[in-house]
């Protein structure tokens, strides 16, 4: 029979064992979080140059090559994850979230867009305990009306005649953004998870159909065959498509194997943390106190939706 002191023992051990494990996915998806809050700086610098259609889809296009060149160096191509349905669902919640997170951002600032898209945390946690019976407890109950609370004062400063101003429309298309994207992660947990996936495999061939959904649209509504883009667009396409769109997702991918939907969604709430220094230092763009305090419970939303999920 294990006496208390070894049954104790047994425990912390398991303990530190897991946090063990869990130090290197959540270090990649941390350094996945700085990446991908630099993202809004650069789209909205880079959108001065280039119309949002044109801009998201070169940005994936060029992604698909940087990371194709990649991956025939490094092993063989499996043309076969083409026959994937999943891979298609993915790519076209892929291209949309994109789409809406490129012309919304073209009306609203990089700040606002960062907190409004991660206000999807809520929703994020309510997919995955529905689909992977994540833990589903109080503090995430309560973190989703805080999150809806915390977008509205973000958005309207606690003005409701605000919403007639430019910012609107921008912000209504990044918060829809932000809803595909929650669908996107969840079934992304499920195609990743499997034993065979391969992370390299997975990105290259999801930039590619990402960027095929997104090219009829793009040539109705973009100006991407007839726009001269100068170099200062080309450098905002490359830096998004390699930094902020291939490097990160990787890490991701590989990360994502061994934590929650919602553990590594807390985890990004780093990305906040990048875009509003970014966007203060770079674009100069300020908060209202009304806006500060959203952005203070759409971060408490995301934090009490997060708790508990820590692993598979």
């Amino acid at each position: 029979m294990l006496s208390a002191d070894n049954i104790t023992l047994r425990t912390c051990r398991q303990a530190r064992t897991l946090d063990t494990g869990l130090r290197a996915p959540t270090a990649l998806i941390a350094v996945t979080g700085l990446f991908w809050g630099t993202s809004f700086v650069a789209m909205k610098i880079g959108l001065a140059y280039v119309d949002p259609y044109s801009f998201a889809f070169l940005r994936l296009l060029m992604a698909f090559f940087f990371s194709a060149a990649f991956l025939f160096l490094a092993e063989r191509p499996k043309l076969s994850m083409l026959r994937d349905g999943s891979i298609w669902v993915l790519g076209i919640l892929n291209a949309l979230a994109f789409f809406l997170q490129y012309v919304g951002l073209a009306y609203t600032t990089a700040t606002r867009t960062a907190l409004i898209i991660n206000a999807n945390v809520p929703l994020t946690a309510l997919l995955s305990w529905k689909a992977y019976h994540e833990s589903m407890g109080l503090g995430k109950l309560v973190a989703l009306p805080m999150a809806l609370l915390g977008v509205f004062l973000l958005v309207t400063g606690g003005d409701i005649s605000s919403l007639s101003g430019g910012h609107a429309f921008g912000d209504l298309l990044v918060f829809l953004a932000g809803l595909v994207w929650s669908f996107f992660l969840v079934l992304n947990k499920g195609i990743v998870s499997k034993k065979d996936m391969s992370a390299a495999q997975l990105v290259v061939w999801l930039m590619l159909v990402t960027a095929v959904v997104m090219f009829p649209l793009t040539l109705i509504l973009g100006d991407v065959v007839h726009a001269v883009v100068p170099w200062e667009g080309w450098a905002a396409i490359a830096y998004t498509a390699i930094f902020c769109t291939v490097v990160p997702y990787a890490l991701f991918v590989k990360a994502q194997k061994y934590v929650t939907v919602t553990y590594s969604s807390l985890v990004l709430l780093i990305e906040v943390i990048v875009a509003i220094v970014l966007s203060t230092l770079i674009l100069g763009e300020q908060f209202v106190l009304g806006s500060g305090l959203g952005a203070v419970l759409v971060c408490l939303s995301i934090i009490l939706a997060s708790r508990g999920s820590s692993s598979h």
